[in-house]
Parts: C-alpha cells; structure tokens; sequence
C-alpha cells in the first residue's frame, strides 16, 4: 500500500462492532449479498473507502473512519445517512486516491508491413502465366 489515510473503517453489525482494515492494494473486504437465480449469496469483495461509505447496508450501521494519526470520525454525526459530510468524502477520496493501482499501460505494438511488390498485381497474374509484358512468343522482344 502506498499511504494509509484510513486505517480501518468500522461499523455495527448485529449489534457489534465490526473493524474492516485495508488490503495491501488499499481496498476494504467486506461480504457482499447479491440475488442469484432466485438465491441470495454472499461472496467477500474488496471496495473502495468511498464504496464502503456508499454501500447500502454499511451506511446505515454508523460507520467510523480510523485515521493515520489515532483519530476517529464518525462518518455520519447525526446519524442521518441520507447527506455525506464533506469531511468524510474528504477523507475517503484521499485514500482511495493515495492507493489508486494503475493498470499496465499496453504497449503499442509496431506494425509492419511488406514492402510494396516491385510487380503489381496485373503484372505478377500474368507471370504467372510465363508471360511477360514486353516478351513475344516469337523469342523476340517488341
């Protein structure tokens, strides 16, 4: 990880308070619940500090942001998670910026090409044919 801006991001979770640290890439795991052929199921997926804060159910569990100098703020004072303060936005921003990982870039390939033929094309069908503009069937040349 480049730079922790936030070291941890907890919330309450059935009553509990569940602390969720960052991967090495800076991302938070966290199980996700999705609908699949009419089943639900929960797969464990990384997010972004600004994914977690958005996440439907983790912004209702009053979620509290651990920052790198041992302070914590509480993402939403009030309790009303219907308005991201722009503190918290802030601070979730900087993180996810400070731990970006850029994709490899793909090289552009060099294409080459054949060089042009010193025959065209109406001229190379006719060589094949052992007949060559310019060449009599006599032997001689006009």
């Amino acid at each position: 990880m480049k730079k922790k801006v936030i070291h941890a991001i907890s919330f309450l979770h059935k009553g509990e308070r569940v602390v969720v640290k960052p991967t090495v890439f800076g991302k938070f795991r966290v199980p996700v619940v999705r609908v699949e052929n009419g089943s639900l199921e929960t797969r464990m997926r990384a997010l972004t500090a600004m994914e977690i804060l958005s996440h439907d159910i983790i912004k209702n569990c009053d979620p509290t942001l651990y920052l790198e100098n041992s302070e914590r703020l509480r993402v939403y004072p009030g309790g009303d998670s219907s308005y991201l303060p722009a503190q918290a936005e802030g601070l979730a921003l900087k993180h996810d910026a400070a731990n970006k990982v850029e994709s490899p870039k793909l090289k552009n390939k060099i294409r080459t090409t054949k060089p042009p033929s010193k025959y065209s094309y109406d001229q190379a069908s006719l060589d094949m044919y052992d007949w060559y503009p310019g060449y009599d069937d006599s032997g001689t040349a006009d």
